[in-house]
């Protein structure tokens, strides 16, 4: 259940990641696009707006020109229909584009005095329009010089934005990836110490933490398999409060719960070696296992460990062997490839716990 949430949650970020990826690029696309559009509008309002100019206003200028040699050569006397009908189509398109205010003062001015030179029909006055036409060509230029150095700028200043919008698309989403990429490896971390803590949950005793009689099941089941596959010597110990029952009678079930923690806690100090396992078998009762030993090492342990129980001084007026908290405990050593069975060897050593309340507790026997 926990993995299936775990992994749904990482379903559900790896899909918001492509999204956010997907309207990354596109927002990236859009706005490139869009910049590209305007780049485009730059360029034809540069072409359109100056160099056709230009050319219209020579047509103009090469016509009055013409107009201006024909009169010379005939001495006034030549046909301008055709020139004065480029002149005037070529002069109507220039004056009809887009023009500022101010330009748009001077090219009225021009407008009424081409409109002039042919009621006038004079060299004097066609010369005075050349002059003007060159004039309106030198401002042409000078629009397109500044115009173009503007869309220079603006082409600069939209290479940035694109740029720094791609790296702030670029940052944005490898913090995504990022927090996304922590969310999972702290989700990852929770679920291996959860499963953790529930693997030791589920193998420990919750009041004395110790280990539980489930992993008892599990571990001595298997002692006389691992003794023989090591060719080791092992020990089971069975450990009995003495007189348990009647220190609940007299001092409480809480005072009798801390008693069990104590013993509890003495056992799981005394044996923390290696191959060496602390078992709560139930109510005041405790196993011990112990893999690669012998009787001596054995025997030192059984007596070591009544006599640190009894040196806890936990008083115990209801106890008939002691005024405080001692125990009595069976033990079996098994020797390898004697193929006794784990049941044969817990009831051996259950025997021997017996003899040891029979003979007066406080006591081993093996």
């Amino acid at each position: 259940m926990m993995k299936s949430k775990f992994f749904k949650s990482i379903s559900f970020k790896l899909v918001l990641l492509v999204t956010i990826v997907i309207l990354a690029l596109l927002s990236s696309s859009f706005l490139f696009n869009s910049q590209i559009d305007k780049l485009k509008k730059q360029i034809d309002n540069i072409y359109f707006g100056n160099f056709v100019p230009l050319i219209t206003l020579d047509i103009v200028l090469k016509n009055y020109q013409t107009i201006i040699k024909c009169k010379k050569l005939t001495k006034a006397k030549c046909d301008i229909t055709a020139e004065k009908t480029v002149i005037i189509k070529n002069w109507d398109s220039y004056y009809q584009s887009y023009k500022t205010k101010e330009e748009r003062k001077i090219v009225n001015d021009v407008n009424s005095s081409i409109k002039t030179s042919f009621k006038i029909d004079k060299i004097a006055a066609y010369e005075v329009i050349i002059k003007q036409i060159n004039f309106l060509k030198e401002h042409e230029v000078d629009v397109a010089y500044k115009q173009r150095r503007e869309f220079l700028i603006d082409y600069s200043n939209m290479k940035d934005y694109l740029f720094y919008n791609l790296i702030a698309i670029i940052i944005f989403c490898f913090a995504i990836i990022t927090f996304i990429i922590y969310e999972i490896i702290k989700k990852d971390n929770q679920l291996t110490i959860l499963n953790k803590k529930y693997k030791i949950e589920s193998i420990t005793d919750s009041m004395t933490k110790l280990y539980n009689r489930k992993y008892f099941d599990t571990i001595f089941d298997n002692l006389p398999f691992i003794s023989n596959a090591n060719n080791w010597k092992s020990a089971f110990i069975m450990v009995d409060i003495d007189f348990f029952k009647q220190y609940n009678d007299t001092y409480g079930h809480d005072l009798g719960d801390e008693t069990l923690k104590s013993v509890a806690k003495e056992l799981k100090n005394y044996f923390n070696k290696e191959y060496e396992y602390v078992f709560r078998l139930g109510g005041e009762e405790f196993g011990i296992v112990l893999f690669d030993t012998n009787e001596d090492i054995l025997i030192e342990c059984l007596e070591d460990i009544n006599k640190k129980i009894v040196d806890l001084g936990i008083e115990h007026k209801g106890s008939k062997v002691l005024d405080v908290v001692s125990i009595s405990t069976g033990a079996v050593l098994y020797q390898p490839y004697s193929y006794i069975s784990a049941n044969k060897l817990y009831k051996i050593a259950d025997e021997k716990l017996y003899k040891s309340k029979q003979n007066g507790r406080n006591q081993f026997s093996l």
